[in-house]
C-alpha cells in the first residue's frame, strides 16, 4: 500500500495516511509485518476511531482484515506533560477493541455468520504514540511508557470480499435501491441485530445486552448475491441488565441515530437499533442520506437526531413499508417496534405480500 517505511528499535514500520472517508488524511503507523506474521497489503476502510487494513498471513498465505485504533484523544495531555492522563486515554479504546473481539466470538458461537470471524487478537508496538509531542511551553515531550507503547492491540479477522453498502449506493441510479433488494438486505441486518439483542448470561449478577446503535451503509458489507456482513461492532453499547449499568457506551452517527443517543447517560434499548434500521431504509429507498439533514457545523460522530422527511418515500416503496419505516423513526422509543425480532416479523410480512 502507499506509504513510507521507517525503522524503530530495530524493526520496520509502515507510516501511511487514510486515503478516503471520514478520516481521510489522518496518519497511522503499523509494524510491517504485524506481530511478525501479518504483512500489510492495503487499506480497506476507516470510520469513527477505527481503521481496517487488508493483510496477508505469512504462515498460511491467506488474506485477513486487521482492525486497529486510529485515533487517541491524547493531545491535551501531551501538551501539559501529563503522563498518567495520556496513558489513561489509551485504555478505553483498547478495552473496546478487545471487547469487540469477544462480541464477535459470542455471535459466531451463537450461529450468527453475518459478522466477521475473529481469527486472533495480537499486540505490537505503536511508535506513533512516542512523539515527541508539542507542549504548551513551546517545547516537546516524549511518551516513554515502554509497556504501553508495546501493547497496541490489533483484531485480526477473516477477509470478507465485497463492497460496503455505501459504495454500492454510490454506483446506483439516484443512489437508491428497489424495494425488493432493500428488504432482502435489511432482513439479514435485522437477523444480526436480533442476535445482538438476546440477553447473554455471563456470571452471577451479570447479564449482557448489546445495542449496535451505529448502523449505517459504510458498516454493511455486501458480497455475492447481496450476502451481508455487519462490520464495526466496536460501536456497540454494552449493558449489564442485572444492574442497569452501561459497561461500554459505544458510538453513534449523527442523522442515523435516535434522540435518546444524544443523552450520554441514557441506557439505550433495542428500540434504538429499530430506529437506525428505519433511517438506513429511508436512505436506500430515497437516495437521501440522513447526513444531508444534519447541521453542517456538527461532527458526524457527535450523536444528534434529525427529522427525516418521510414524504420522500412516496413512490419509492409501497405504503405498508413506508408506514413501517415511519414507525421505526418515531422519536419516542416506546412507539417503535420493541426490538429487531419484532421488526423482522413485520418486514417478512411485507416481503411476503410483495412476492404474492
Amino acid at each position: 500500500m502507499h506509504g513510507t517505511t521507517f525503522a524503530w528499535k530495530g524493526r520496520t514500520f509502515l507510516r501511511a495516511q487514510v486515503p478516503i472517508g471520514d478520516n481521510a488524511g489522518k496518519t497511522f503507523t503499523i509494524a510491517q509485518p504485524l506481530a511478525g506474521r501479518y504483512q500489510i497489503a492495503g487499506f480497506f476502510a476507516s470510520g469513527g476511531m477505527g481503521l481496517i487494513l487488508e493483510g496477508v498471513d505469512q504462515r498460511t498465505g491467506g488474506r485477513v482484515a486487521i482492525k486497529a485504533i486510529l485515533n487517541y484523544e491524547v493531545g491535551p495531555y501531551a501538551r501539559v506533560r501529563d503522563l498518567e492522563g495520556f496513558a489513561n486515554q489509551l485504555r478505553l479504546p483498547r478495552k473496546t477493541l478487545e471487547m469487540e473481539r469477544r462480541i464477535l466470538v459470542l455471535l459466531r458461537n451463537a450461529g450468527c455468520n453475518a459478522v466477521p470471524h475473529p481469527n486472533e487478537f495480537v499486540f505490537d508496538a505503536n511508535p506513533q504514540l512516542a512523539g515527541p509531542w508539542a507542549t504548551e511551553d513551546g517545547g516537546s515531550w516524549p511518551f516513554d511508557d515502554a509497556e504501553m507503547l508495546e501493547a497496541e492491540p490489533y483484531l485480526v479477522m477473516e477477509a470478507v470480499p465485497g463492497q460496503s453498502l455505501e459504495e454500492v449506493l454510490r454506483a446506483q441510479p439516484g443512489r437508491r435501491l428497489p424495494e425488493a433488494r432493500a428488504l432482502r438486505i435489511f432482513l439479514q441486518v435485522v437477523d444480526v441485530l436480533a442476535a445482538l439483542h438476546q440477553p447473554m448470561p455471563m456470571r452471577a449478577g451479570m447479564t449482557w445486552q448489546l445495542v449496535y446503535q451505529d448502523l449505517k451503509p459504510s458498516n454493511l458489507l455486501l458480497s455475492d448475491q447481496d450476502r451481508v456482513t455487519v462490520l464495526d461492532l466496536g460501536g456497540c453499547q454494552l449493558a449489564n441488565l442485572d444492574s442497569g449499568q452501561k459497561l461500554l457506551p459505544g458510538a453513534a452517527t449523527a442523522g442515523y441515530c435516535p434522540p435518546e443517543c444524544e443523552q450520554p447517560y441514557t441506557l439505550l434499548t433495542p428500540a434504538t437499533d429499530v430506529y437506525t434500521v428505519g433511517s438506513n431504509l429511508f436512505q436506500v429507498l430515497t437516495g437521501r442520506s440522513p447526513l444531508e439533514f444534519v447541521s453542517s457545523n456538527l461532527a458526524k460522530n457527535q450523536p444528534r437526531a434529525v427529522r427525516l422527511d418521510t414524504s420522500l418515500l412516496e413512490g419509492a416503496c409501497r405504503p405498508e413499508l413506508r408506514q413501517t419505516i415511519e414507525r421505526c423513526l418515531s422519536p419516542d422509543p416506546h412507539r417503535r417496534f420493541a426490538d429487531a425480532q419484532a421488526l423482522r416479523l413485520e418486514l417478512e410480512r411485507i416481503q411476503a405480500i410483495s412476492e404474492t
